[in-house]
């Protein structure tokens, strides 16, 4: 409707102008989902979203910078589908985890998967380092 149109219904009813506020380049029908910590792989034959080995290992993981399950959300996504899932969701802070998908934001931070961690000793360090990082945000 343009705004011409809607004036004239608003003053036909006589409905006060500042009763019908219109979001410019805003949808008010969606509710963003708010978390600490938003966790996202892509999909994977080990993935996190399974009970197992893997999602223990990304709890502990979690659970060793203070992170609750409650405060954690895993999904697994389509690598073309970041923007449209970050937009579900007001997240503290983002874990990425597959190389495919970069870091748009400081609350943003690439980590390596937990089943490549799990099977290589030399990833550990480097995903401590940033998993301090994530802390820090948290704060």
């Amino acid at each position: 409707m343009n705004e011409s149109l809607r004036s004239r219904y608003l003053e036909v009813f006589a409905i006060p102008e500042f009763l019908h506020i219109q979001a410019k380049n805003q949808d008010l029908n969606v509710l963003k989902i708010d978390i600490k910590c938003l966790v996202i792989e892509t999909k994977n034959p080990s993935s996190f979203c399974q009970t197992g080995k893997t999602q223990d290992f990304l709890f502990k993981m979690l659970g060793a910078i203070g992170l609750k399950k409650s405060d954690i959300k895993y999904i697994s996504i389509n690598i073309n589908d970041l923007d449209q899932t970050l937009n579900k969701y007001n997240a503290k802070t983002v874990l990425l985890m597959d190389v495919g998908l970069k870091p748009s934001s400081i609350q943003h931070f690439y980590i390596h998967h937990p089943s490549n961690i799990l099977t290589n000793d030399k990833l550990k360090r480097e995903t401590w380092e940033t998993l301090k990082k994530v802390k820090q945000c948290l704060k």
